[in-house]
């Protein structure tokens, strides 16, 4: 166990203090970071934006208040009052645009001339203009204002979310449905991240020594065993310590910018609390096992590769399987009960991909949760034991052998050990 533990600290230490693990974990805290500050800046200059120059042709008074009493951020420059001067004004670039409006006692006829400037505010303008006609008409047919109001008063309408479980219906919380939708893309994300980074370094790790006389000295000292797993074990944490990475920077830029109001406008919705209690459910246990089950299975076809070069062309199915994964859940978001989406969340290779969108649409019993669980458990331990074999088989060839040579090759060895064994069982 000592030799294991030797293993997998160098490892360890050798990918932490590389140049790649430095720009793995800071391009995307750099993206991120760039990406909010440029939302922050749009968001700065929207509230401090200036004023938008306008002229507002009407001989209306009760038009002209609409205009100067609400917030629009437009600046109504009242020395306008025709429309020649207004499109000279408009020519010489004093004013964004002018809007004409006419009233004949119970109807409102309006125009708008602008260079673009105006596009943000048109719809609040048009529903003023529409309510003041509202009015306009009321106070024609004898209505108060209080009872024109109670016309445009919205319908109650209680909106219930249910599921079906074991024959009764239970409700669900519609913030609670909106954090798992949102979980489940963001395992998804995560998960076709991590296997895009890490499959071609344990892939890499695994086949290192191998095609070399150097194993001889390795094997020498530890078992195959102990050096193929101490390898899976060093690289795992590196993706975990990549990970608590994240999460300290991510907390502590929450606690430096949680009061700012660019951060309130974002989580200003959403209860943290439940959030991470739903993070630390299921989801939580997809992502894990899905990444865990892609990087045993980059180190199984990192054991085919006889030497280096092939590496990167052996582990090149990881990503498209993955790929494949990562659209069947999206469609399974749209579609959660088709065939298609049902018959994926229960294959193990694209579970953590399509059952946690399955579970933010609340189509899947408890019991079904965890039959795909157990079953990604259980696919991940056997290609953990084949990858293992295959390693053990191959790690003492040196012969520049393709894939499928070195799979035919292991399979030979594999029987060959099997018929010896039942030789010696037999005498």
């Amino acid at each position: 166990m000592n030799k294991f533990w030797i293993i997998t600290k160098e490892v360890f230490k050798k990918n932490i203090k590389s140049f790649g693990f430095l720009a793995m974990v800071l391009i995307p805290l750099v993206i991120v970071g760039f990406l909010a500050g440029l939302g922050y800046y749009f968001s700065q200059e929207a509230a401090n934006a200036e004023a938008v120059p306008v002229a507002i042709l009407t001989e209306d008074e009760s038009l002209q208040t609409i205009f100067t009493e609400n917030d629009w951020n437009i600046d109504v420059n009242e020395e306008i009052t025709t429309e020649e001067e207004a499109e000279t004004a408009l020519i010489d670039e004093d004013i964004e645009g002018y809007i004409v409006a006419e009233s004949d006692g119970s109807s409102v006829e309006a125009s708008i001339v602008h260079t673009n400037g105006l596009s943000q505010v048109i719809p609040q303008i048009s529903e003023a203009l529409t309510t003041h006609q509202a009015m306009l008409r009321a106070a024609e047919l004898g209505l108060s204002s209080e009872e024109v109001m109670s016309l445009y008063a919205p319908v109650a309408l209680d909106e219930q979310v249910v599921s079906i479980s074991e024959g009764s219906l239970l409700e669900e919380d519609q913030m609670d449905r909106m954090i798992q939708v949102w979980s489940a893309y963001a395992v998804s994300i995560a998960i076709m991240a991590f296997i895009v980074t890490y499959s071609g370094i344990i892939a890499e790790e695994v086949a290192n020594e191998k095609g070399t006389r150097i194993m001889e000295i390795i094997l020498s000292s530890a078992s195959a065993t102990q050096h193929f797993f101490g390898k899976l074990v060093g690289v795992s944490i590196v993706m975990l310590t990549q990970i608590a990475i994240y999460i300290a920077a991510g907390t502590g830029a929450y606690f430096y910018f949680r009061n700012t109001d660019f951060v309130q406008g974002l989580i200003g919705g959403f209860d943290l609390v439940a959030m991470l209690q739903e993070l630390l459910g299921y989801t939580l246990v997809f992502f894990i096992g899905g990444v865990l089950m892609y990087v045993i299975l980059a180190a199984f076809f990192g054991s085919l590769a006889t030497k280096m070069e092939d590496v990167n062309k052996a582990v090149t199915p990881i990503v498209f399987i993955a790929l494949a994964g990562f659209y069947i859940g999206l469609f399974a978001f749209n579609s959660p009960e088709n065939a298609v989406s049902v018959f994926f969340s229960y294959f193990p290779l694209f579970t953590p991909f399509v059952m946690p969108f399955r579970i933010a649409s609340g189509t899947v019993a408890t019991s079904g949760i965890w039959l795909s669980i157990i079953g990604t458990a259980a696919f991940t331990v056997l290609i953990a034991v084949v990858s293992l074999a295959f390693y053990r088989s191959n790690v003492l060839v040196y012969s520049d052998t393709n894939i499928l040579g070195t799979i035919k090759r292991s399979w030979n060895i594999m029987q060959s050990n099997k018929k010896a064994k039942a030789m010696q069982s037999k005498n």
